[in-house]
């Protein structure tokens, strides 16, 4: 089985490389620089007319949806123990990936970027504060769910990686995460995990890359 995986660092494609990695999988890495606009080529939207990341191509037959990506990990490699094995305890692992992709993703980027979810002059900054409004509220449903625990549930599994990047990328985008303790010491954990420090010596060495391709 080949596995390749089309992933831009610090993006949402950051979870099925962690994931993957925590599988033990084999799988080739294709960097896509959205700065070049290398998500919108021809050739990328045959794999993914959405035109984002993560595509996870599983022997030429493109799989799309970090949701639907991490389950499939999960089924293929059993041995990590990426979903709960209880049937209830999987089905809810699965509904904090959706979370994850519908609850707190899209209320990220408008952070940094609120332009690109407005068109009325002047309106920026209206969209900034409302989008980290519903961020931190979701962040405080996380923080109550993860009191008292490491892990979502009794060992690390797909969602711990997937909210690790929603917490990263709202540090990123310097929200203000110090109320959310026991999220902090979740991403302390998470960042001591070997699939962690692997993800973040490959993204700087990409991002040097892109610098010196600037």
């Amino acid at each position: 089985m080949k596995l390749s995986l089309y992933f831009a660092p610090m993006a949402c494609s950051v979870v099925p490389y962690l994931n993957l990695t925590e599988a033990g999988a084999e799988f080739d890495v294709v960097v896509v620089n959205h700065r070049k606009g290398q998500h919108m080529t021809p050739e990328y939207l045959k794999l993914n007319p959405k035109h984002k990341v993560p595509v996870l191509v599983i022997d030429d037959e493109p799989l799309t949806e970090n949701v639907a990506i991490q389950i499939w990990i999960a089924r293929n490699f059993p041995n990590a123990k990426l979903l709960p094995s209880d049937p209830m305890q999987e089905i809810k692992a699965i509904a904090l990936m959706a979370w994850c992709a519908s609850g707190i993703h899209p209320f990220l980027t408008p952070n940094m970027l609120p332009q690109r979810y407005c068109d009325l002059p002047g309106s920026e900054e209206s969209v900034r504060r409302c989008a980290q409004k519903i961020l931190l509220e979701n962040y405080q449903i996380a923080d109550e769910l993860l009191a008292g625990r490491e892990w979502f549930f009794d060992h690390f599994t797909a969602p711990d990686a997937y909210f690790f990047w929603c917490f990263r990328r709202g540090i990123f985008f310097n929200v203000d995460v110090s109320p959310f303790k026991n999220c902090l010491a979740h991403f302390e954990r998470m960042k001591q995990r070997p699939s962690v420090q692997k993800l973040s010596a490959y993204e700087e060495k990409v991002l040097e890359e892109f610098a010196k391709a600037a």
